[in-house]
């Protein structure tokens, strides 16, 4: 950096435009220090004493709307009267949402580019706003999550498959062929439960895949749109130890259901040994998993997801952050 020249008076500069902006930028620095720090992972039973200290709710619905490139979009389940946007609108590839994610594309492609010598090679993807979009589902339910509503965008009405409907995310198709080109072996984790496993293979890859019926287009709720067979190319085989899966998408299984790899103290074994016994949290339960993944021999060399507890816990060489404003699951 270039050095400041001292003043004449002594070692400190008197109405120096240098010296304001050293510390207007270091206080900018550390404001920025501490708000990754504060708002990375955010502390869930923090109480505001202010309205200052967050986001008004329908502010932060109009942000997000916008990034996503559906500005004037009417939320709710019922479609727009008027030909507007809606949660029928397909996901905008030209958005700030999809230019920030191709940038994350482009930093992991490097990546695994970089590393396609490594021996025995794996990328582990999430599914939920990793490889595929849901913003059509929160425009539907106005960001009020229903495990109802929310299966019938992941291809389930009741126990029948009905179609999937979320996008795949932008870039990531190209990402996964590119690795699977590259060698690598692919593996999805996600929080998804075993019920749902062959409805989220069918929106991954197609319906084919799964062993499910060819569906072109979804009807609910007054809206009509294409079924979604994003075209990720299959995962690689690998038991995952419950459910009869071995398909290499690890769904969660049901509480009593886990698979042994994961009764560890570090991992599930608190959950699984409670009295009653618990669901697992998202953290150990997938780090188990990519545990489990390196102990059949495989170095995960990526690991992405929307969500920190997607990331965190390790057995990876480098995590890849996807962006998700709409929601944070601990």
């Amino acid at each position: 950096m270039k050095s400041v020249p001292r003043s004449p008076h002594g070692s400190r500069l008197r109405h120096s435009p240098w010296l304001a902006l050293i510390l207007v930028l270091a206080g900018l620095l550390s404001a920025a220090t501490v708000a990754a720090a504060a708002f990375g992972v955010p502390d869930l039973t923090f109480t505001p004493k202010s309205e200052k200290q967050f986001t008004n709710i329908d502010v932060a619905r109009a942000y997000s709307k916008n990034y996503y490139g559906v500005p004037n979009a009417k939320a709710g389940p019922t479609p727009a009267a008027d030909g507007s946007s809606d949660w029928t609108t397909p996901l905008n590839q030209h958005s700030n949402y999809a230019r920030e994610v191709r940038r994350v594309v482009h930093k992991g492609d490097k990546w695994l580019r970089s590393h396609r010598r490594v021996k025995h090679r794996a990328i582990v993807l999430d599914v939920d706003d990793t490889t595929l979009t849901t913003m059509n589902y929160e425009l539907f339910s106005n960001w009020d999550f229903n495990p109802v509503t929310n299966a019938v965008f992941v291809g389930l009405t009741g126990t029948t498959f009905t179609g999937n409907m979320f996008p795949a995310t932008p870039g990531m198709v190209h990402l996964v062929r590119e690795a699977k080109a590259l060698g690598y072996a692919v593996f999805f984790v996600t929080g998804r439960g075993d019920a749902q496993h062959q409805a989220t293979i069918a929106n991954l890859v197609n319906d084919a895949a799964a062993g499910l019926p060819d569906i072109t287009s979804v009807t609910f709720s007054g809206g009509t749109v294409p079924e979604i067979d994003a075209g990720y190319p299959p995962a690689t085989p690998l038991d995952t130890g419950h459910g009869g899966f071995a398909d290499g998408l690890f769904t969660k299984p049901p509480v009593g259901s886990y698979p042994a790899y994961l009764d560890r103290p570090q991992f599930c074994g608190p959950s699984i040994h409670a009295t009653p016994a618990v669901s697992c949290p998202t953290v150990q339960y997938k780090s188990g998993t990519r545990a489990y993944i390196r102990s059949q021999g495989f170095r995960i060399v990526a690991n992405f997801g929307d969500q920190f507890s997607d990331l965190k816990g390790g057995f990876a060489d480098r995590a890849f952050k996807m962006p998700n404003p709409n929601y944070f699951l601990p």
